[in-house]
C-alpha cells in the first residue's frame, strides 16, 4: 500500500444543505466532525403551509427527526446524485444529524447504493425502530444531541475492524484534505491499489466511485465559498477549482444546482444566509 499525504492544513467537509437555512426558520448547527459526524443542526417551519426545499448534490447523508404533532417520523435522506426535494411540514420542528461522506451502518436493511438518491423512513426498520423512538422523546437539541451520540456510539461498537472499510476511509479522507481537486491516478499512487479495485471499496463502502466523490466533495467546498461570500470573482473560483475555463465552471454548477453560480450567489446575498445560521 502507498503512503498516504498528511495535509498540515486539514480541510473540514463542513457544509450543509444550503436551502435547510434560507426556506426554513431558525437554523442551528453545532460542528462536531468526529466519528463520521460532521454537526447536528435544527431548523423549523413555523408558517401554516409545508416548504419544499430543494436538496443539491450532497456527498453526505442527513438523518433529519421531524418532530410534529407529538409524533416523530425519521428520515435518511442518502447521498444526493441529482438536484431533488424534501417537504419541511407546516408547525413542526426539525432535528439533523450530518453525516461524513460514509455508508450509515445502522441501517442493516440497506446497502449503500441502495439508498443513493432516495429518502427512507427509519422508524419502522427493525434495526432502527428502538433508536429512533429514544430519539422521539427528546425534547431539545441538546439532549437530542447527546442522546444520538449515545445511541450513535452503541452501533459504532458493534462493527468489526475492516481493512477495506479503513482503506475506503483513508482514500475519501484525502478526497476531502484536496477539495475533491485529485484524479484518479494519483488516489491509485497514494493508496498502492488499481482504479478498479479503489472503485470496488467504494461501491460497497459508498454506492459511489472515487470520481463521483471528487465530482460532489468539490461542488461542496464550492459551494461553501458562495456561501460565505469569500471568492473575489468567479474567474478566481473556477481557477481554484481546476475547471477548464469559467464556462465549465458554470455549466458544472448549474449542472448540480440548477442554478448559475451568480444566480446562486445573489439569492444567498439576498436572504442573508451568513446571518441566518446560529452556531450553538
Amino acid at each position: 500500500m502507498g503512503s498516504f499525504m498528511q495535509e498540515k492544513n486539514r480541510e473540514k467537509l463542513i457544509s450543509i444543505q444550503p436551502y435547510f437555512v434560507m426556506e426554513a426558520d431558525d437554523f442551528c448547527q453545532h460542528v462536531l466532525i468526529e466519528n463520521g459526524i460532521s454537526h447536528f443542526f435544527s431548523f423549523s417551519n413555523k408558517s401554516a403551509q409545508d416548504i419544499t426545499v430543494p436538496l443539491l448534490v450532497d456527498s453526505c447523508s442527513n438523518l433529519i427527526f421531524e418532530y410534529r404533532d407529538e409524533t416523530v417520523r425519521t428520515h435518511l435522506i442518502g447521498i444526493t446524485v441529482e438536484k431533488r426535494t424534501f417537504s419541511v411540514k407546516a408547525n413542526a420542528e426539525y432535528f439533523g444529524v450530518r453525516l461524513q461522506p460514509s455508508f450509515t451502518k445502522f441501517v442493516r436493511e440497506y446497502q449503500p447504493k441502495d439508498i443513493i438518491g432516495k429518502i427512507v423512513i427509519l422508524d419502522d426498520l427493525p434495526s432502527t425502530r428502538d433508536f429512533c423512538k429514544i430519539m422521539g422523546v427528546q425534547k431539545d437539541f441538546n439532549s437530542r444531541m447527546y442522546t444520538f451520540l449515545q445511541e450513535y456510539s452503541k452501533f459504532q461498537s458493534k462493527g468489526r475492524d475492516d481493512t477495506k472499510a479503513d482503506l475506503f476511509r483513508q482514500i475519501s479522507d484525502l478526497i476531502i484534505q484536496r477539495k475533491g481537486i485529485v484524479r484518479v491516478s494519483e488516489l491509485e499512487d497514494l493508496a498502492g491499489y488499481s482504479s478498479r479495485y479503489i472503485n470496488k471499496i467504494f461501491e460497497k463502502e459508498l454506492g459511489l466511485s472515487a470520481k463521483q466523490l471528487c465530482s460532489t466533495v468539490k461542488f461542496q467546498f464550492l459551494l461553501s465559498d458562495l456561501n460565505k461570500g469569500t471568492s473575489e470573482s468567479f474567474t478566481s473560483i473556477a481557477s481554484e477549482y481546476n475547471f477548464y475555463d469559467q464556462a465549465h465552471f458554470i455549466h458544472e454548477f448549474k449542472e448540480f444546482s440548477g442554478k448559475t453560480p451568480s444566480e446562486y450567489a445573489r439569492e444567498v446575498e439576498q436572504r442573508k444566509y451568513v446571518d441566518s445560521i446560529k452556531n450553538i
